[in-house]
């Protein structure tokens, strides 16, 4: 069953791919993020996300495994993890796991610094 929040958009080199699934409370974003337009890539997304309080009827659990993020996109990126805390603050478990490579300090760093502006929700930040 699709719902509003649902969203599937295939990566290009300039944007991630993004999964995300009401109806089986999953959320995946993969690749590199520096679109041209963060406004109008994100926008949906994050509209997308904000719907989750009210249609999401189990626990979130959120992957993110990012290569590259230009600073724009962070902000966006900041803006789904306000939407994760909602749906915690509705009564929804939410479970973010935060993968990076070996080496990349840049991205543990950022998943780090999310998991110090969002201390009530549960993120792994994790080498993969």
């Amino acid at each position: 069953m699709s719902t509003p929040a649902d969203l599937q958009i295939t990566a290009t080199e300039r944007t991630p791919e993004i999964q995300l699934s009401a109806s089986n409370g999953l959320f995946s974003m993969k690749g590199e993020s520096y679109p041209e337009d963060v406004a109008a890539f994100y926008g949906q997304i994050v509209h997308a996300v904000e719907q989750l309080p009210s249609v999401l009827n189990k626990p979130l659990e959120a992957d993110i495994a990012m290569i590259y993020i230009n600073s724009s996109s962070i902000k966006a990126i900041f803006r789904i993890f306000e939407g994760f805390e909602a749906v915690r603050r509705a009564g929804q478990p939410v479970t973010v796991r935060w993968h990076y490579t070996d080496d990349d300090d840049i991205m543990q760093e950022l998943g780090e610094d999310f998991k110090d502006r969002f201390p009530d929700l549960s993120i792994e930040v994790k080498a993969s």
